[in-house]
């Protein structure tokens, strides 16, 4: 089964009232699915914006995968003069890139440390999303580094 269909079948999605979602790139699994579904789904869904080259990244809420435009890294983002910004929901979750996951669902990212920044000061329950061959026993975390609360893969479910 796909990983996106899998993550929109999980319990994690259907309870939950809001989407904190990547835009993804062309190596990241593709999240179009998750936008487009949970906008059908009626649920809230927020994209990430870059604001600076120092980790600072906010979520703005979108009605339309439409609004999104390309920006900062060449990643899709929201128009932030006319996005609402999304604070801390009750009953969100977030769905975090990476390049792979251990099996201590640590995530290997691009090394600017955006989520993990974001993730120390919003509490969201955080969902990786990764493919089985890029499941590592072990990657290499620091101090700052967060983990998420779950991976899904083609046929597994870390937690």
């Amino acid at each position: 089964m796909e990983i996106c269909q899998r993550f929109l079948e999980s319990e994690l999605y259907l309870k939950s009232d809001t989407v904190f979602v990547y835009c993804s790139l062309n190596d990241e699994i593709n999240t179009d699915l998750i936008i487009n579904t949970a906008l059908e789904d009626n649920k809230k869904v927020a994209v990430p914006c870059c604001l600076d080259k120092n980790g600072t990244m906010e979520f703005y809420y979108i009605n339309s995968s439409d609004e999104l435009h390309t920006g900062s890294f060449n990643v899709r983002e929201p128009d932030i003069n006319t996005a609402q910004k999304a604070e801390n929901p009750d009953n969100a979750i977030i769905v975090v890139p990476g390049l792979c996951f251990d099996k201590n669902r640590y995530r290997l990212g691009y090394g600017k440390g955006y989520y993990d920044r974001y993730l120390q000061i919003h509490t969201l329950i955080s969902v990786g999303l990764c493919y089985n061959s890029l499941i590592a026993d072990k990657i290499p975390t620091d101090i700052y580094d967060k983990r998420v609360d779950c991976i899904i893969t083609e046929n597994q479910f870390l937690s």
